[in-house]
């Protein structure tokens, strides 16, 4: 839910560190296929656990974990439909 501006400059650093490959495709340049690379597909599996351990270090009951996770999407939602207003 990043605009571009926000999106490519990420892209480019998570390149330059050796994470990600960029390619347009070749039907269409306008769009940009992102792979992982080794060291990303790594580092992925390094991260895996990272939103378990996040969560298991705060204390929040799972119900109100779960109302924080719905409240926040439908902040989210409403959001992108006020953007497209």
């Amino acid at each position: 839910m990043l605009d571009n501006g926000t999106v490519s400059p990420l892209l480019k650093k998570l390149e330059s560190a050796g994470y990600v490959e960029r390619l347009r495709s070749s039907g269409d340049d306008r769009v940009v296929v992102i792979t992982l690379t080794k060291a990303g597909k790594k580092l992925q599996e390094k991260a895996k656990d990272v939103p378990m351990q996040v969560a298991c270090n705060i204390d929040l009951s799972p119900d109100k974990a779960k109302a924080l996770y719905t409240l926040l999407y439908e902040l989210l939602d409403a959001q992108n439909k006020k953007s497209e207003e």
